[in-house]
């Protein structure tokens, strides 16, 4: 008879972009640009501005109709500063969000919090400079940009929120159902400690994302099985499960000399000291000891700054396999593969959990 285990699954972003809802970062920055724009060109005040439109002269209100109706179709953020800039100057009220906007346009959410991190260490490094006075205000201004972010971050998604319908919902109900299933016969064959035929006892959903949108589709009758779902960096719809944004990786000697300095402010926005605002984390570790369990990657990065969390979770001694699903073919499911790798310190055990390329895993799409 064949021993019960349990099934974690990672949803990432990739999640939401199958759905067809725009919560990228790119497509973040952008709404925030255009409503900003469109705040100054109605002459209307904006409320915690982290940019600036100043326009040279007046405008007469032919031309702000003409200008409104243009931006409505601006696709990204260079374009929209490009069509700006004839017309005004753009100030950034910290220098790290020009950066973003500048240089990060179309990163993932995992560049930018990737990029957080290099700038508090280049921070760091200037800060440390024994030629220099020591002076915290620019990882304080850093961290204050990271917190005004995060409340406009809230406020996007709490729109994208509204936005969800129940063809949403209904749209990867089939998806879900699969994931309650067994793993294929083929693919159980391959590993060595799974060699189970009948399906999980239990699914946790654990959500890197802020929207409610898994929650909606499981508690939906069209999927079965017995599943739970857990916000591990919290959700805009609870004041109590507030938003986690920040970085994860404490592993690393750079983390340490962090660490070391004894400064609070240099690791205000670590992960690692944000999860206990809660209960999740500590939940999600109880659940990994319940029983062994296989883990199915659904729309997550997988990258550095979810380190620590990942380190857990694919080297705890009760995992069995990590199946990636995937939504553009062999090429993306081998970058993920290498991106999983960097969370394991024994890369013999990597080799035998991560499973091959599966075609039947995949994300469908509805864009």
């Amino acid at each position: 008879m064949d021993k019960e285990y349990n099934r974690l699954v990672l949803i990432g972003n990739g999640f939401d972009k199958a759905l067809g809802l725009k919560t990228s970062y790119a497509e973040f920055i952008l709404d925030y640009l255009k409503k900003s724009l469109m705040t100054v060109l109605m002459n209307q005040p904006i409320v915690n501005s982290l940019v600036s439109f100043n326009i040279h002269g007046e405008l007469t209100p032919q031309l702000k109709k003409k200008y409104l109706s243009k931006i409505e179709s601006i696709n990204t953020s260079n374009e929209l500063i490009g069509y700006f800039e004839p017309i005004g100057i753009i100030t950034y009220k910290y220098a790290f969000l020009k950066d973003l906007i500048n240089q990060y346009v179309n990163a993932r959410w995992v560049d930018i919090e990737q990029y957080y991190y290099e700038t508090l260490k280049r921070e760091f490094r200037i800060y440390k400079n024994p030629a220099k006075v020591k002076n915290l205000e620019n990882i304080i201004e850093l961290n204050k940009c990271m917190d005004e972010l995060t409340l406009a971050l809230k406020s996007f998604i709490k729109e994208q929120e509204i936005r969800i319908t129940t063809e949403h919902i209904t749209r990867l109900s089939s998806l879900l159902n699969s994931i309650s299933e067994p793993l294929r016969p083929e693919t159980v064959s391959l590993v060595k400690r799974h060699n189970r035929r009948i399906a999980p006892s239990q699914v946790l959903f654990l959500n890197f994302n802020y929207t409610n949108t898994v929650n909606k589709i499981i508690g939906n009758s069209f999927v079965h099985g017995n599943n739970k779902h857990l916000f591990i960096h919290g959700t805009v719809s609870n004041e109590e499960d507030p938003i986690i944004f920040g970085y994860g990786d404490d592993t690393g000697e750079d983390y340490r000399e962090l660490e070391f300095e004894g400064t609070n402010e240099l690791l205000r926005k670590i992960k690692s000291f944000q999860y206990p605002r809660t209960h999740n984390y500590h939940n999600l570790l109880n659940y990994l000891y319940i029983n062994e369990f296989d883990v199915f990657v659904v729309g997550h990065s997988c990258g550095l700054s979810d380190r620590t969390l990942l380190k857990t979770i694919f080297e705890h001694p009760k995992c069995l396999a990590i199946q990636n699903f995937n939504y553009k073919g062999e090429q993306e499911d081998f970058e993920k593969r290498m991106e999983i790798s960097r969370h394991f310190g024994d890369k013999v055990l990597m080799r035998e959990r991560v499973l091959p390329y599966d075609h039947f895993a995949t994300i469908p799409q509805f864009q």
